[in-house]
């Protein structure tokens, strides 16, 4: 199931395109609006979102520092 985030930046996406963004000027400028940072990268709906799932993870306490290390 998709959360309320991923549909909210697909149809802010979608809604860009019809307005006569490229693809990745829509992006971008997605991105920007969900609080990520531009920069030089290109950001595609799909890495948006999945940058959003794992900030919503870490937010909630699924994720943390520690996750990454693996005990000897």
């Amino acid at each position: 199931m998709e959360t309320q985030r991923s549909l909210a930046t697909r149809s802010t996406y979608r809604h860009l395109l019809l307005k006569g963004m490229a693809p990745d000027e829509a992006a971008n400028l997605t991105a920007f609006m969900a609080g990520i940072p531009v920069g030089e990268a290109h950001w595609t709906l799909k890495q948006i979102n999945q940058l959003l799932f794992l900030r919503q993870m870490r937010q909630t306490g699924r994720f943390g520092n520690g996750d990454s290390n693996q005990a000897n």
